[in-house]
C-alpha cells in the first residue's frame, strides 16, 4: 500500500487554541468523572479537518476555525 500525504494550512495561534480547549475539555471530562478515572494529557483526540476547495489538495483547515 502507497502512503498518501497531505497537507494542512493552520497557524501557530490555531494550534495553541486547538490545544488549549482540548486540554479544558479534559479538565472539564476529569471533574465530571469525580476522580474515579481520570484522563491525562496523552489522550489521544479526534479533530475535524475539512477541505472546502477540493480541486486543491493543500487547501486543508480545521473545520471551524476561523481565518
Amino acid at each position: 500500500m502507497k502512503t498518501k500525504k497531505q497537507g494542512l494550512n493552520v497557524t501557530i495561534n490555531e494550534l495553541r487554541d486547538l490545544a488549549d480547549d482540548l486540554e479544558s475539555q479534559t479538565r472539564q471530562l476529569n471533574l465530571e468523572l469525580m476522580g474515579n478515572d481520570v484522563v491525562d494529557l496523552d489522550k489521544i483526540w479526534l479533530i475535524n479537518i475539512i477541505n472546502k476547495t477540493p480541486e486543491c489538495s493543500d487547501t486543508w483547515e480545521i473545520e471551524g476555525e476561523k481565518k
